[in-house]
């Protein structure tokens, strides 16, 4: 990093911590690390101060100072699928999340993770790791593949819903939490989720103490994600701050980001949405309601860093700190959802906005800026729907304030991770044949012997009729029901806003032809035969494309 992006990232830090020594009798070289994995939800590209933001995130910042950022690490564009990935190293399809966490009838679609595909809990345990899970999990459909089925010993289980009660997206129905398969009710008023999850990862790791064996957390929030909830405290700080607009806090986080250099400064983003108003022709009211969100939003995100600082002040306090590697990364890029104006309204709105009784969400607006400077949102396979900030940290082991191109992707976390505690990936487990695992290890990104992943072939995305894939500077798209091929080239044109396939009929057949022929291997069928079977309120809302003439998923 050049020195002038440094002091500019230092000056939003708090100081470091000094590193602390291990007080095991094993040298720092020959000690397993310990590992934690954290994933965000809905979080975009540009929702970090690491990453352009101007919402207070001290302690992932430091992570990034200390150690390394990605430009270009893509997820899959959404929760269930992305995870289901994450967890195994597995394409969705080949994992059985073609779709969602839902049966659609077909062995890639089934909406929970088979038995073909390892966790990285099951592989992990193999080396002599404690597994441990705190937060959403999302790849459980018909009650198989939760957890504390997959690998882990200890698990706190929180999907997706209200913040401070366990109403669900239907208005009040309950989703218990679950503490090791076993129901954990909670007051309803009396706790804020994000804390919860952070509450019990941290007690998860206090309890391996003196065990002399390495950890694994999968710490995974559902922070960011609607319905936008906060604590007082947090929507407090950030008042006012965004009565100037998106179009306004977009321009501003592109410039911040040329400055850290996560953007090249002749970047040209992409185009507003059509349907997204201009901040100036909105009335004084419609400016303080939509502001309103924002600051909601702001509060969730810094919650989330405020529990990653006090995991980060455990680790210290334990001494174990400089021998733990901590990736962040997050799910899909920010939501197009609006949940005032989509399925006749919120479904539950007796308070205001960031109370128990509130249930809104910051919609594709404030979208546009969280997944600055790219095209569209979640559920798209455009930069904006599949582009993760990635944060690595591992003291001593990973040099401080790189950024690296990467083009990571969630399947080579599995076998970066196994690479770092030297777990071998079996060929069998439990008299069952595994699937092999298709990503690349980042170590060597990670350590900083390359700038990017050298893979030698393509990556592929899938999305309920939506396609890419990424080969080299090459990025060929479609986007359902109208299947035509885009072409981009990433290297000239990240913003997506020149489609040159007309001029590259030769690309767009060879990299179309590799599609095809992974779509095949891979479990995929189109969209169309399946598309009957879909959920009934997920394909509502998928047709119904109210104000909005783009197709946007209803996701959770």
């Amino acid at each position: 990093m050049k020195t002038s992006n440094h002091h500019l990232l230092l000056g939003t830090l708090a100081a470091a911590a000094t590193v602390s020594c291990g007080t095991t009798e094993k040298t720092p070289d020959t000690r397993q690390p310990n590992i934690i994995l954290i994933l965000a939800d809905d979080l975009g590209y540009s929702d970090l101060g690491a990453y352009g933001s101007e919402i207070h995130t001290p302690h992932l910042d430091r992570l990034a100072l200390e150690g390394l950022r990605l430009r270009e690490f893509y997820n899959n564009s959404i929760s269930a699928p992305t995870r289901a990935s994450l967890i195994t190293g597995q394409y969705q399809h080949k994992a059985g999340v073609g779709y969602f966490a839902n049966d659609l009838g077909l062995p890639a679609y089934q909406g929970y993770i088979n038995r073909q595909s390892l966790t990285l809990a099951e592989v992990l345990q193999t080396a002599g790791y404690s597994t441990l899970m705190s937060g959403k999990w999302h790849v459980n459909n018909r009650d198989e593949s939760y957890p504390w089925q997959r690998g882990f010993d200890r698990s706190f289980h929180a999907d997706n819903g209200s913040y401070f009660d366990q109403g669900d997206y239907n208005g009040g129905d309950k989703r218990p939490y679950r503490l090791d398969g076993k129901d954990y009710p909670l007051e309803a008023g009396s706790y804020y989720v994000t804390d919860v999850i952070t509450d019990k990862a941290i007690q998860f790791i206090e309890e391996e103490k003196g065990k002399d064996r390495p950890f694994f957390l999968y710490l995974a929030y559902t922070a960011p994600h609607w319905p936008l909830h906060a604590k007082e405290d947090d929507i407090a700080k950030y008042r006012g701050q965004y009565d100037a607009g998106w179009d306004q806090l977009r321009a501003q986080r592109l410039e911040k980001q040329k400055k850290l250099g996560i953007t090249p400064p002749q970047f040209t983003p992409s185009a507003k949405n059509e349907d997204i108003p201009d901040w100036e022709r909105l009335a004084y009211d419609q400016k303080r309601e939509w502001s309103k969100k924002m600051e909601v939003f702001a509060a969730m995100t810094d919650c989330l860093d405020q529990g990653v600082g006090r995991l980060l002040a455990s680790l210290k306090e334990q001494r174990i700190d400089d021998n733990t590697l901590i990736v962040f990364i997050s799910d899909n890029g920010a939501p197009a959802e609006d949940l005032v104006r989509w399925f006749h309204g919120a479904v539950r709105n007796t308070g205001p906005l960031g109370t128990i009784g509130s249930y809104e969400s910051q919609s594709k607006n404030w979208s546009y800026a969280s997944n600055t400077p790219f095209r569209d949102f979640k559920d798209y396979l455009y930069e904006g729907g599949i582009s993760s900030p990635f944060i690595a940290w591992f003291p001593r082991k990973i040099k401080g304030g790189g950024i690296a191109r990467g083009t990571g992707h969630i399947i080579d976390i599995a076998p970066t991770l196994y690479e770092l505690a030297g777990a071998t990936y079996p060929a069998e487990y439990a008299d069952t044949a595994v699937f092999a695992l298709p990503g690349k290890s980042l170590l060597p990104v990670l350590f900083g012997k390359r700038d990017t992943v050298e893979r030698g072939e393509p990556l592929f995305w899938e999305r309920a009729g939506n396609r890419a894939v990424r080969f080299g500077k090459w990025k060929l798209t479609s986007h359902y029901p109208a299947y035509a091929w885009e072409l981009y080239d990433i290297d000239a044109d990240r913003g997506e806003t020149d489609n040159i396939a007309a001029q590259h009929h030769d690309v767009v057949s060879r990299l179309s032809t590799l599609y095809f022929k992974w779509a095949k291997e891979t479990g995929v069928v189109d969209f169309h035969t399946i598309e009957d079977r879909e959920p009934p309120s997920m394909k509502e809302f998928r047709k119904s494309k109210i104000q909005e003439p783009v197709k946007a998923m209803f996701s959770f």
